[in-house]
């Protein structure tokens, strides 16, 4: 058998892997129903956000959350040992709002991550079951955030996945974080769908705090990141996660603006994906994996003039399909970015992702910032 006969054989097989996740997986969110019902008994619901030197962004958090039409909700602030103005800010608001709830943080327990212990000492102060998270860097899309993230609980759910993007701005950089954030988000939400959840987002997600104090972040509490998705991806599962994509309900962020900033934003990111169940690993790994087999093949196939013809059609077929759900799935949640682009930033990023995968797997400690 000639090197180019199973050249073409392992091309097929890889472009046959990328089609699987397409179709059983991927296309699943671009065809979900989002409901417009409203809850006519709507949970109470408490929001925690963990905040360290936000002094500037702060004000304009509190008083868009604090606007939540919403008939019963608090807004509790953890303030991590911040060294601005964070303290005096906070203290001044929450003399003024009746719902807001400031704790303070002086010191750091050992063995304690700072946002997990801030995130920790919030929710065991939380007075409602329904525990609702987003940065400080983020503000929702409407003023119906909390009841559309609380009225997706039902009898039996523990978590609710929501959605969070990242505010357009002009240059290269940006349209690589659009990008790779759709991307993630198109994995997580459809997974879910799927009834095989693996994480979720911490810019926007809620689950009971019954559950957390069950669990905590215990095995976990000093690794930087990992309070979102590795709490959901040790204690989702099919029976009790459900996700909420409906656009009032989504939470913009603001991007990094260096690619220094993004770089180390996606080591983090990636590197507690080193913690995930071994099947979750396994399932996004080979998708990354042959995603990448894909690219580096088709460019060994044109230089060395394998069946040029039969190698452009298989690639073009997967491709295709791709970007037609890619951009089916960007639309139903109202993303505004470069579609045209697709072909080029999914080349860049799949080859900037393993310079960042072999920093995050081999690196022993990442910061949050």
């Amino acid at each position: 058998m000639s090197l180019e006969i199973i050249f073409c054989f392992v091309f097929i097989l890889v472009a046959a892997v990328q089609l699987y996740y397409h179709w059983a997986y991927f296309c699943l969110l671009p065809n979900c129903v989002i409901s417009d019902k409203k809850n006519t008994t709507p949970s109470p619901v408490s929001i925690v956000v963990a905040a360290r030197n936000e002094a500037k962004l702060l004000p304009t958090l509190i008083i868009k959350l604090l606007d939540q039409d919403h008939p019963n909700f608090e807004l509790i602030i953890v303030n991590d040992r911040s060294e601005d103005e964070s303290a005096s800010i906070l203290n001044e608001l929450e003399a003024k709002h009746k719902k807001l709830k400031v704790i303070h943080v002086s010191e750091l327990p050992q063995g304690w991550n700072g946002k997990k212990h801030a995130l920790q000492l919030g929710i065991e102060a939380a007075q409602h079951e329904i525990i609702l998270l987003t940065d400080a860097d983020c503000l929702p899309n409407s003023n119906q955030w909390i009841s559309k993230m609380a009225g997706s609980f039902k009898e039996n759910t523990d978590f609710v996945l929501g959605f969070s993007p990242y505010e357009n701005k002009e240059g290269f950089l940006n349209q690589i974080i659009q990008f790779e954030t759709l991307l993630t988000a198109i994995q997580y939400l459809s997974f879910a769908i799927k009834r095989q959840p693996y994480m979720g987002v911490g810019r926007n997600l809620a689950y009971r705090k019954s559950v957390f104090l069950k669990h905590s972040f215990q095995g976990y509490e000093s690794k930087t990141g990992g309070d979102d998705d590795l709490f959901v991806n040790a204690h989702a599962t099919a029976a009790n996660t459900e996700i909420c994509i409906h656009p009032d309900a989504h939470v913009t962020s603001i991007p990094k603006s260096t690619w220094r900033d993004y770089f180390r934003q996606k080591v983090r990111h990636l590197s507690v994906g080193k913690n995930y169940r071994k099947k979750d690993q396994t399932r996004l790994g080979l998708f990354a994996l042959s995603s990448l087999t894909g690219w580096i093949m088709l460019f060994w196939a044109i230089l060395a003039s394998f069946n040029i013809v039969l190698i452009l059609m298989i690639f073009g077929i997967k491709s295709l399909s791709f970007y037609v759900i890619f951009t089916r799935s960007g639309r139903k949640l109202k993303m505004n970015m470069a579609y045209w682009a697709l072909p080029f930033l999914d080349l860049c990023l799949n080859l900037y992702y393993p310079m960042v995968g072999l920093v995050a797997l081999i690196a022993k400690k990442v910061k949050w910032s």
